[in-house]
């Protein structure tokens, strides 16, 4: 990860993410830098915070939880848990201890672009829990705001989102709720929740003027990420009406169509991209917490998000937008639901 300039860095950032104070620290300002830009619109005087992360540049220190057996395995690491904490493995490469109210993390590891991705995906399972216990739900899709009111676009990973949200900016008079998980009320309001925006390093001259970074993954390709110094006065303050919801789908085509889709037909991607919200790792709160058997246990939870997506499906008119490879047209079919 290439942080802006030297200058800029810092050892510690304060966060208030819909009334969830986070503090990350420690001995790496690159990381903690990353953290900063990754949530800068949440960026909040320094508080108490219920979360404390602190990041440690050092080789996972493996040998103090001894013979501690694994709970679970993941693709992307091993879950040890004990009754005093919770322990993940980024398979020897970073580590993770968890305390059980989940107030506090650690995280060891010697490669800055994964101990940056470990940060962000931890922070994101926090702010999760708090989303769902203050009644907000987070959609995988792409969020902009139009002359109607709230578009959503549902979009698999990869299928897009990012391209329709870059040609957004472009507009003067559309505004950029989230590129990839704007927040769902009770009401089936649409609330911000900006983050970074990723593209392929070799789509990365589609990026607006604006500060960038390049990111390592943990399993995909580098990516060029615009922060929000590059959109901030496009994101709208508060909530507004979802007027428009879209089910995207992929065609190697060159058309591409807007239909009316019935609105039974959007409950199984609603389902998947908020319920369950494959794409934005939506459960990885649960297995953080005592296992896969937990997940059981978060009926509450789920029925909560399905209620909010009811909402949302009331009172939004619902489409089915196809895509092929000529992002122009592509645009062109989007745009009569944002004038």
């Amino acid at each position: 990860m290439s942080s802006p300039g030297e200058a800029a860095v810092r050892s510690d950032v304060a966060l208030d993410v819909y009334g969830l104070r986070i503090s990350v620290e420690g001995d790496w300002p690159e990381v903690v830098e990353g953290a900063r830009l990754d949530f800068e619109w949440f960026e909040a005087p320094r508080e108490p915070g219920a979360l404390v992360v602190r990041v440690e540049r050092r080789p996972p220190d493996f040998a103090r939880f001894g013979d501690l057996e694994a709970t679970f395995v993941t693709p992307r690491n091993v879950v040890y848990q004990a009754p005093d904490r919770t322990v993940v493995d980024y398979f020897g490469r970073a580590l993770a201890v968890l305390t059980p109210d989940r107030t506090s993390a650690l995280v060891q590891g010697e490669d800055l672009g994964l101990v940056h991705e470990v940060v962000y995906h931890l922070l994101l399972s926090a702010v999760g829990r708090r989303l769902d216990a203050a009644g907000l739900t987070r959609l995988h899709g792409l969020g902009i705001r139009g002359a109607q009111g709230g578009v959503v676009v549902m979009l698999p990973s990869g299928g897009g989102k990012s391209t329709l949200a870059l040609r957004a900016l472009q507009e003067p008079d559309i505004g950029l709720i989230s590129e990839d998980s704007p927040l769902l009320d009770r009401r089936g309001r649409l609330h911000p929740f900006p983050l970074r925006i990723g593209v392929n390093a070799a789509d990365a001259d589609r990026l607006p003027p604006g500060s960038t970074r390049t990111i390592e993954g943990m399993e995909f390709h580098p990516k060029v990420v615009l922060d929000l110094d590059g959109f901030r006065d496009r994101v709208p303050e508060g909530s507004l009406a979802l007027r428009h919801l879209v089910v995207g789908r992929r065609s190697l085509g060159v058309e591409s169509r807007l239909e009316p889709l019935a609105s039974r037909a959007a409950v199984g991607p609603l389902l998947r991209e908020a319920v369950v919200g494959v794409g934005i790792y939506q459960g990885m709160e649960f297995i953080l917490q005592r296992g896969m058997r937990d997940v059981a246990l978060k009926a509450g939870t789920v029925a909560g998000r399905a209620t909010r997506c009811a909402a949302a499906l009331w009172r939004a008119r619902t489409w089915s937008l196809t895509l092929g490879r000529d992002q122009e047209r592509n645009w062109k079919e989007l745009l009569p639901l944002l004038r």
